[in-house]
């Protein structure tokens, strides 16, 4: 039985910048994202184990950390060059992201990051996690911001496209192919100086997932039953 509607992701995810949420560790993850919409919509409990900035390799260990049977998993992965790591003086686990004015950033992205690196490990943490949610059983439904995530272009080796013919069809876009921020830039919609999508875009995408949550929650509980 699904009784809850639990999200992953980063920002965009936690719903920083909405109206309810002023995005900061101390307040409580916003109502007015679209899972959220959707699980009041179908009269699920709506949780939330987002965290603004942070990389895949957060979200993926948030996913085996905090999923369970009775919810459906909504997954937004995030920017594939952000570097979550533990640091004892921080508190908890801290990212990185280019652009970042701190001597560990500076260095990182200076003298150790690539995009294959990027990519693989991203890769990596969206299998593992795709994977132990299909092996326990819990419904999941995910979506990404970077679509570097299945970009053969450049920067790739044979691992990484045998990582992701076994991801892509877990992956779904919105319209036209477009991330969640770029769908939301093709219709115009109000954005914050933080790029985060407002209450207009996270509405109009409730209207686009509400019947794919609720395709997903009913193929469950028949295969459940079976």
């Amino acid at each position: 039985m699904i009784d809850k509607i639990i999200s992953f992701g980063d920002s965009c995810m936690y719903g920083s910048d909405l109206s309810d949420c002023d995005g900061t560790e101390k307040s409580q993850f916003s109502q007015l994202t679209w899972p959220a919409l959707c699980a009041k919509e179908l009269g699920l409990e709506s949780d939330c184990q987002a965290r603004g900035g942070s990389g895949n390799h957060n979200i993926s260990k948030n996913i085996l950390n905090f999923t369970n049977c009775s919810s459906l998993v909504i997954i937004n992965w995030s920017w594939i060059d952000r570097f979550d790591y533990d640091d004892d003086s921080y508190g908890w686990q801290k990212t990185i992201r280019p652009g970042s004015d701190d001597h560990i950033s500076k260095f990182f992205y200076k003298e150790i990051h690539t995009e294959e690196d990027d990519k693989f490990r991203s890769l990596s943490y969206i299998y593992t996690a795709h994977q132990y949610l299909r092996n326990q059983n819990i419904p999941f439904i995910s979506t990404y911001m970077d679509q570097l995530i299945l970009d053969q272009r450049w920067n790739v080796s044979s691992g990484i496209i045998k990582l992701q013919d076994q991801i892509k069809d877990d992956l779904i876009t919105f319209p036209n192919n477009q991330t969640f921020l770029e769908w939301s830039r093709s219709n115009g919609y109000p954005e914050s100086k933080g790029w985060h999508p407002l209450e207009q875009a996270h509405q109009e995408a409730a209207k686009i997932w509400l019947p794919i949550y609720k395709e997903a929650i009913n193929t469950h509980i028949t295969n459940s039953e079976d």
